[in-house]
């Protein structure tokens, strides 16, 4: 595989930071946000909170249809970090009181979140939850390295 480049997808609207020392390239990606040059067969996933919850509801056959495209191409594996810590899908209390989530689909209950957290599971998706955007592009820079370590054995 040759130099370690990383690829951001044309329709990342706020792409993540990387340190300076990294080069990264702006790109048209098959699938996925972020991956390799050179490298078609394996893709970061980047997921907000509410990005997220809409993929597990109104936008879950797309995101099927995704993991197809991946599935067909022999992704390795299909990593999708979330820019925010699981409990933000859960309710949560405060000074006793049991409140609903914080976010814009507070209709949807931890338990069909869990489930579908399952269901992308058993197809392969690694789901992380990073804690915040920072904490993310650090571990998609980890992962991406990792990957490139192992195509150049």
């Amino acid at each position: 595989m040759g130099e370690f480049r990383i690829v951001i997808d044309t329709r990342e609207q706020t792409p993540w930071s990387f340190p300076p020392e990294i080069s990264v390239e702006i790109g048209t990606l098959k699938t996925g946000d972020y991956a390799l040059a050179g490298d078609d067969a394996f893709a970061i996933e980047r997921k907000s909170k509410d990005d997220f919850l809409g993929t597990v509801s109104t936008g879950w056959g797309r995101f099927c249809r995704e993991l197809n495209r991946m599935e067909a191409a022999g992704f390795p594996a299909k990593p999708v970090i979330v820019e925010c810590d699981f409990s933000a899908f859960c309710f949560s209390e405060r000074n006793g009181e049991i409140i609903p989530p914080d976010h814009e689909h507070y209709k949807l209950t931890p338990q069909f979140v869990m489930k579908r957290i399952g269901q992308l599971t058993a197809r392969g998706a690694a789901v992380i939850f990073a804690g915040n955007p920072e904490f993310a592009s650090a571990l998609a820079l980890a992962i991406l390295k990792e990957r490139h370590e192992a195509l150049n054995q």
